[in-house]
C-alpha cells in the first residue's frame, strides 16, 4: 500500500515521525514544511514546501499555489492513504486527495485536549478515519475514534 504521510513542520512532524512503524511496512512519501526538523531527517520521497502562516502579507497566493504543488505530488506518488496530523499545510492535500478518492486518515494534535484544530475541522466532516489523542475531544469530534497518544 502506498502511504503518504503529510504534516506541519514542529509537533505535527514530530507526531507523525512516531508512525515511522507503520510507515516502514509499507511505501511511502512524506510532505513537511522547511525548517531543521526536514533537514535533519534521512528519509527518501520527502517533499518539503515553504513554511506560510495565515496571517502573513501573500497569504492567499501562497494557499493557492500550495493547491498546485499538492496536485503535482499526490499525481506522481498516487497514494492509497494520505495520514495527516495537520496543520495548514495538510488541508490542500486532503481536499485534493478526496476528489482523487484516496482515503483519508487525520490524526487531530496531541496538544488539542478539549477544543478541535482548524484544520481538523475543515476535514472532519470528509475524513475517511478521524482520530483523538484525547477522549475528551469526543465531545468536538462525536465521530472520531479515540486512540490514545500516538507517541
Amino acid at each position: 500500500m502506498k502511504v503518504c504521510f503529510v504534516a506541519s513542520s514542529g509537533g505535527h512532524w514530530e507526531e507523525i515521525m512516531c508512525l515511522k512503524e507503520i510507515a516502514d511496512e509499507n511505501d511511502t512519501c512524506y510532505v513537511t514544511e522547511g525548517g531543521g526538523q526536514s533537514e535533519d531527517c534521512n528519509l527518501e520521497d520527502l517533499y518539503v514546501f515553504p513554511q506560510i502562516n495565515r496571517s502573513e502579507k501573500g497569504f492567499f497566493k501562497h494557499f493557492i499555489k500550495l493547491f498546485f504543488d499538492a496536485r503535482k505530488v499526490l499525481k506522481k506518488e498516487r497514494p492509497d492513504v494520505l495520514v495527516t496530523t495537520g496543520a495548514l499545510l495538510a488541508f490542500p492535500f486532503c481536499l485534493l486527495a478526496k476528489c482523487k478518492g484516496i482515503k483519508i486518515v487525520y490524526i487531530e494534535s496531541f496538544a488539542r485536549v478539549n477544543n478541535g484544530s482548524l484544520t481538523g475541522k475543515l476535514v472532519y466532516p470528509f475524513a475517511d478515519l478521524f482520530l483523538v489523542q484525547w477522549e475528551s475531544l469526543l465531545k468536538v469530534y462525536p465521530k472520531a475514534k479515540y486512540v490514545g497518544g500516538i507517541f
